[in-house]
């Protein structure tokens, strides 16, 4: 097919979507037929068919020579675009008025922007935010780097917790009392990352391998209320490399943490598939917020997005219609930038490069 198109069956009918114009056709097999000779070199004439499948802007697209990925990657790109239609002027005039009434008409239909998963509920001790002062922001930008060999080292259940708020957290208060203030409806909650819609679509799953004074196991965190609730009440962490695509140097973390994006947030805002890119988004703010936090209470952090989605979705217990896992970040005590394994096999590499003197 050309590069621009894909064919769903939808209660028993042939659908054509072409997914960079966001438009959609029922093709009954006649035309499928021919459109499938005319992206296979057939030369157009001047049937009906052949001037329906003209007419209709299918056949325009070129196919990117020099795009690297496969089909999917490329569905995604392009599908992910706003574009103007044939003719359609850039609009000019301010979008604020049509915003407020898109979200003022929406609004009875918010979902809930908490959420609390059945289980266990743990206490968290306070957030040492004092914790944070110790060095500069530039300090904490120029420490900050992406550690790949830990020491299987235990740390303490404050620090955890002030990752898990200052990253988190909802550190101005479980509501948007800024616009409250205002006499405007608050939806959503601020962090201290910005988030599409202020929706706050990624969700922090603790997976405590090494911390006193909290035992191993998988954890939701309440944003909103700076407490666990327990999914899983035990972890092997010598699974969690196997889970990672076998990226065993995870195993000698301290703890990490899976975040998950609730779709369905997205889509009661943002209908459009655009939301998507939103969501990934808002998981890059959260990881640079938690490595920079890491970083001010001198503790090495790993951020990784090559994970077995499955598995976690399973061991997560998430509905995957409307959520899934995206991202994994993990943090403890280490000192190299190689792992060690990996460093051993270069090491030795390099060795049997080596001229011997003489």
């Amino acid at each position: 097919m050309t590069p621009e198109l894909f064919l769903r069956i939808v209660n028993g009918k042939v659908i054509l979507w072409d997914y960079a114009h966001h438009t959609q056709f029922e093709v009954d097999t006649p035309h499928l037929q021919r459109l499938i000779a005319l992206c296979s070199g057939a030369e157009l004439t001047d049937s009906e068919i052949d001037q329906t499948l003209q007419s209709s802007g299918v056949l325009n697209a070129q196919h990117p020579e020099r795009w690297g990925w496969d089909c999917l990657s490329r569905i995604f790109h392009r599908g992910t675009q706003i574009g103007l239609k044939p003719g359609e002027p850039l609009r000019t005039e301010d979008g604020a008025q049509e915003y407020v009434d898109y979200c003022a008409a929406i609004a009875d239909q918010a979902p809930s922007m908490h959420l609390e998963r059945p289980g266990q509920v743990i206490s968290l001790p306070a957030a040492n935010m004092d914790s944070l002062r110790t060095i500069t922001l530039t300090e904490a930008l120029l420490a900050r780097q992406t550690c790949r060999a830990f020491d299987a080292e235990m740390l303490d259940l404050t620090q955890v917790a002030t990752a898990l708020w200052a990253t988190f957290g909802a550190v101005h208060g479980d509501k948007r009392y800024d616009l409250e203030k205002h006499g405007l409806r608050p939806i959503g909650y601020r962090r201290t990352s910005p988030s599409g819609g202020s929706l706050q679509t990624s969700e922090p799953y603790l997976l405590a391998l090494r911390i006193r004074g909290l035992p191993s196991g998988i954890c939701h965190y309440r944003s909103h209320k700076h407490e666990l609730s327990v999914v899983q009440d035990s972890f092997d962490a010598a699974l969690l490399g196997p889970l990672l695509d076998r990226q065993n140097l995870a195993n000698d973390l301290a703890y990490g943490i899976f975040i998950v994006s609730r779709f369905h947030k997205m889509w009661w805002k943002y209908p459009h598939s655009r939301a998507y890119r939103v969501a990934l988004l808002d998981i890059g703010c959260l990881i640079q917020t938690f490595q920079l936090v890491c970083a001010a209470q001198n503790i090495q952090s790993w951020p990784s997005g090559q994970l077995i989605d499955e598995e976690i979705n399973r061991l997560l217990r998430l509905d995957t219609e409307c959520e899934s896992v995206m991202f994994f970040i993990g943090a403890g005590r280490g000192s190299g930038v190689i792992p060690r394994k990996e460093l051993c096999i270069l090491q030795s590499a390099m060795q049997q490069q080596t001229p011997e003197a003489g």
